[in-house]
């Protein structure tokens, strides 16, 4: 199979020697879905071991010196050159009456646990495909009890059963791979799409698939219309989302925050709020936006008698603080088009002579250079 000329000859070696204890290694979850859509081999490689308990695989890495991070459910993670490699045991969950966190359920290991049975946990049927290594025989195939590569071709997100709609965090998986795959959802799914209960939902759970998904506008875009139309509970905090609609190509919380500034300025406190920006970032744009609009409004005939006066004259000193506003809070130009009368492309290479900056009063040597700017954008 493909896949194993993909792996470095030290990784391979790594993981056959893991083998000869006794260990059967699948790859799963989004390694072997993206080994079958793409043909490539992710850095980010999981491994259900059946065969040995987990305890055992401890021991074998603490007898080769290496270090490892022990996570929930007795997971075993480790950094080998460059690949950060997961190792689980098969596992049950066992859905716990009312409850509706993410962590809704108990846990039961078990190192032989079938596939289909292990997998039936997983959200959509093509992230229940495996790839079972044999690597001291240079052997792989594909493990698919559900028929996700079949999906996985039809580009279709489909739930494996009911369970799915018990997490409301794979709801938000849901609109993830919508959104940053272009994949279609199932009708099963659209059916049953009511069953969703997002009245636990946590903001750090919709932050985080958020920012998973490349795609902050889209995704909050996605999120809104199919809680509207499928009328799910959600808690109030969501709510923000529902008279906000974004540009498809807003990446970041930043460019989020920017666009309600813009738009609907008197939610963009209750958006900071939301993704819990420091007060200062919405002070620093709204300073920045201020600046930026008073020197947008300047003309070169505002600009004359100013460059006459003395450098720390009140009117020349509002310009100059505007300008200096303008480089201070440099992370917020890319929102705003640089058509101004002085420009920080303009100040951008502007010197300033040392014997003048000696001779400038201390207060107002930060801004030399703008006033430099002014007067040579004048002539």
């Amino acid at each position: 199979m493909m896949i194993l000329s993909l792996f470095p000859a030290d990784l391979k070696q790594f993981l056959s020697e893991v083998e000869s204890i006794g260990a059967r290694l699948c790859l799963v979850g989004g390694g072997s879905r993206d080994f079958l859509r793409e043909g490539s081999l992710s850095n980010d490689l999981d491994f259900e071991v059946r065969g040995v308990e987990i305890s055992a695989l401890k021991s074998f890495f603490k007898k080769r010196g290496l270090t490892y991070t022990e996570l929930p459910y007795d997971i075993v993670r480790l950094d080998f050159k460059g690949f950060d490699l997961e190792f689980s045991s098969p596992r049950l969950e066992n859905p716990l009456t009312g409850n509706k966190t993410h962590h809704h359920f108990e846990v039961v290991l078990d190192k032989e646990l079938s596939y289909d049975r292990a997998f039936a946990r997983r959200d959509f049927t093509l992230n229940a495909i495996g790839i079972e290594f044999h690597f001291t025989k240079d052997e792989a195939r594909v493990v698919d009890p559900y028929n996700g590569v079949r999906d996985l071709e039809e580009k279709t997100l489909r739930e494996i059963s009911d369970y799915f709609f018990l997490d409301s965090v794979r709801f938000l998986r849901l609109v993830r791979f919508q959104v940053k795959y272009n994949f279609n959802i199932s009708d099963s799914i659209k059916n049953q799409m009511g069953l969703f209960d997002l009245s636990e939902l946590s903001i750090h759970h919709f932050i985080s698939e958020m920012k998973k998904s490349k795609n902050a506008g889209a995704f909050i875009n996605e999120f809104s219309k199919l809680v509207r139309d499928y009328q799910l509970p959600v808690k109030d905090v969501y709510k923000i989302w529902k008279n906000i609609h974004f540009s498809s190509d807003l990446e970041t919380i930043e460019d989020l925050l920017v666009s309600v500034f813009l738009k609907h300025p008197e939610a963009a406190k209750e958006v900071a709020a939301f993704f819990s920006l420091p007060d200062k970032t919405l002070k620093d744009l709204t300073s920045f936006y201020n600046s930026y609009h008073a020197v947008l409004k300047l003309k070169k005939e505002d600009l004359i008698p100013l460059c006459q006066s003395e450098m720390d004259a009140p009117e020349v000193m509002v310009v100059l603080r505007d300008l200096k506003n303008l480089e201070d809070k440099k992370e917020w130009r890319k929102y705003f088009p640089s058509h101004l009368i002085i420009s920080w492309d303009d100040w951008a290479d502007e010197c300033v002579d040392a014997e003048l900056i000696q001779v400038t009063p201390a207060p107002l040597r930060s801004y030399l250079r703008f006033y430099q700017t002014m007067k040579r954008v004048i002539q």
